[in-house]
């Protein structure tokens, strides 16, 4: 319940970004989500969101079989690639979607620690159409 309360507050600061020409050209294709956008693809419970800087906008999420993002305006909900393995339970660190695949690259070095959360040092590899984008910054996976 507390990361469920945690992503709530993210989607309050991801709706206060700055202009979209700014957002991509700082986050690549990838722009900042919020809870309609969750809710949209069904996400609810345990999983992972990414973030390119502490309280920044949520720019990727992963619950069960499920990721999302939202490009170009657009909510694009993912799946699992083949072969992807698993990156904490209940989510994985390959995703896919017609013309859109994102790779998550976890350190493992725990950065924070909460009650029911832990965040680590994770790098996106964003695939748009054959344009390649890596965005450094943080996952935080919990319950």
């Amino acid at each position: 319940m507390r990361f469920k309360t945690l992503l709530m507050t993210m989607a309050c600061l991801a709706t206060t970004a700055t202009s979209s020409a700014a957002t991509v050209e700082r986050n690549g294709p990838l722009q900042a989500t919020t809870m309609r956008d969750w809710r949209a693809a069904g996400m609810d419970g345990t999983g992972c969101y990414w973030s390119a800087r502490r309280n920044g906008p949520v720019l990727f999420a992963a619950n069960g079989r499920t990721g999302m993002t939202r490009v170009a305006g657009r909510v694009v909900v993912l799946e699992p690639a083949a072969g992807a393995r698993e990156l904490f339970p209940f989510t994985h660190d390959a995703w896919q979607a017609p013309g859109l695949r994102i790779r998550v690259l976890d350190t493992a070095v725990v950065r924070a620690m909460g009650d029911e959360t832990v965040t680590t040092d994770a790098t996106l590899i964003v695939n748009l159409r054959g344009r390649i984008t890596k965005l450094k910054g943080s996952m935080i996976c919990g319950s």
